[in-house]
């Protein structure tokens, strides 16, 4: 985490200051009040004697005067000493208290700023494997004049640069997304119509490994991008095809409400250890070797921009999975309507 120790220290100044500020205010009006009330208390006296004997009215008044003054004295004294007590305990208090409203006032900033050093760091990383192994093919290649070889490094560095060309696609999805988060959503979607969509876009890559979708449920409205929660069944649709054995089964069920529709995406495929479970939604991050090594290696973006559009839409998503038995993705969104149909 990123430190905020210098700038936690001068918002905690600032507010110390408004907050001494405010109270001296307040301390140098009770003040007045007070004393402008002790003089209107002592006047009426003294005209009530002055009354009594016009005789003796100035050597009362000469000694009350005088007790006035020492009695004046005593009370401004203690009521300035109380108020600077007030003040002191005001002034601890108020550094105290400060200091932890100005952590938890940064925390946000502080948690922003280690999401884009940390996003800064894992790009490059990402971005320099691919462009290290090109270099260092495409140096082999000029090294030597056998064509059979150019076109293994031609066809390698293609490869790479398609790896490129989907990392930057991925970056640019995520931004969007992020950006998109506050967007108001009005649109009514059909969910069955976003299911096939997605279908057909996974349909190819299911096909290749053999493994069938049982889809399932009820069809519900949905307030929202219809664009995006395409993408979104497509990324984990997606990631239960990749991580799924050959010729193995992806359950795709979805349980509707009065106010949400439940939809889980259930794969046999190799799952995910228990201590990789609290990070998958992390950018970049992949779970362990034995998931990253086979040929299903991305680059870790897909959760992340599948929670950004859960998150856009109001609802959750949660990942079970006990490794080398399967995985489950459950998504529940608010919905606008209920229709109990059923797809397969």
């Amino acid at each position: 985490m990123m430190s905020l120790r210098s700038p936690i220290l001068r918002l905690t100044f600032w507010y110390v200051i408004i907050i001494m500020a405010i109270s001296v205010m307040f301390s140098a009006i009770i003040y007045r009040q007070t004393i402008d009330q002790f003089r209107a208390n002592f006047l009426p006296r003294q005209r009530f004697i002055q009354r009594i004997d016009p005789r003796f009215a100035p050597l009362y008044t000469t000694d009350i005067s005088a007790l006035f003054a020492e009695r004046y004295e005593e009370v401004a004294a203690a009521i300035r000493a109380r108020l600077i007590l007030l003040n002191a305990l005001v002034f601890g208090f108020a550094s105290v208290a400060s200091y932890f409203l100005a952590k938890r006032t940064l925390r946000p900033i502080e948690v922003a700023l280690d999401d884009q050093r940390r996003f800064t760091a894992d790009a490059s990383h990402e971005l320099r494997t691919p462009l290290a192994a090109m270099k260092a093919e495409i140096e082999v290649a000029l090294k030597t004049n056998d064509s059979g070889e150019h076109k293994r490094v031609l066809g390698s560095t293609l490869e790479e640069v398609a790896k490129l060309e989907h990392l930057s696609s991925s970056l640019l999805h995520l931004a969007r997304h992020e950006q998109e988060q506050h967007e108001p959503l009005t649109e009514e979607v059909q969910f069955t119509s976003v299911a096939e969509q997605a279908l057909r876009r996974v349909e190819p890559v299911a096909r290749r490994k053999g493994i069938t979708i049982e889809r399932h449920g009820d069809d519900a409205t949905i307030i929202g991008d219809p664009l995006r929660l395409v993408d979104l069944l497509v990324i984990i649709l997606d990631n239960a095809i990749k991580y799924s054995p050959e010729r193995g089964e992806i359950r795709f069920t979805t349980i509707a409400s009065k106010k949400l529709l439940t939809i889980t995406v259930t794969d046999d495929g190799v799952g995910i250890p228990a201590t990789d479970l609290p990070h998958v939604f992390r950018r970049f991050y992949r779970a362990d070797v034995s998931r990253s090594k086979n040929s299903a290696n991305g680059y870790g973006l897909g959760l992340a921009i599948a929670k950004h559009i859960v998150e856009r839409h109001h609802g959750t998503i949660v990942i079970t999975s006990e490794e080398g038995k399967g995985t489950s993705v459950i998504i529940t969104l608010p919905s606008a309507s209920i229709q109990e149909t059923s797809a397969h």
